[in-house]
């Protein structure tokens, strides 16, 4: 019998999941720089996000430390983009990979792509993950004709784009 973690898992799988990166700049400096699926609404009133980091990812102390991060959705044009973000590796060197620029709160891919600037809400822990809250501060919603989705350990996209 599979162990919990493993059913998880393999449960997961089968859920067609959204494809963002998220980027942020800590209060030393540092970078983060990732490709997630584990992002969410959480809250229109006030407007809030919320993402799911791995306690073991190099992203993970900047990302709780940032007063900002960002959230970027990606289309099926983008799939080189989320690739190079799930790679490990130095944040910043992903960042200048994909010619990020940066903004006031912190890098940014490359616009015009849909993205949010939120403000560190709360953190809370989540087992092997932080769940970082977010309030959303800006950003710009253009249309993404067909997004990126991650499904059964590879990309896809809707069919019919």
């Amino acid at each position: 019998m599979a162990s919990a973690a493993e059913l998880v898992k393999a449960f997961m799988r089968g859920a067609a999941q959204q494809v963002y990166v998220v980027t942020a700049r800590g209060p030393g400096g540092g970078y983060a720089a990732l490709t997630v699926s584990s992002m969410t609404s959480l809250s229109l009133n006030p407007p809030l996000i919320l993402v799911c980091i791995d306690k073991s990812s190099r992203n993970h102390q900047v990302l709780v430390e940032a007063q900002h991060f960002i959230v970027t959705l990606l289309s099926s044009e983008d799939e080189w983009v989320s690739r190079v973000m799930a790679e490990p590796g130095d944040p910043l060197e992903k960042l200048r990979r994909v010619n990020y620029v940066e903004g006031k709160y912190g890098p940014m891919l490359p616009i015009p792509r849909p993205y949010l600037v939120a403000r560190r809400w709360a953190v809370y822990d989540g087992g092997d993950h932080s769940i970082i809250v977010g309030e959303i501060i800006e950003g710009e919603a253009p249309q993404v004709r067909c997004p990126l989705i991650y499904y059964n350990r590879g990309y896809t996209t809707i069919q019919g784009c």
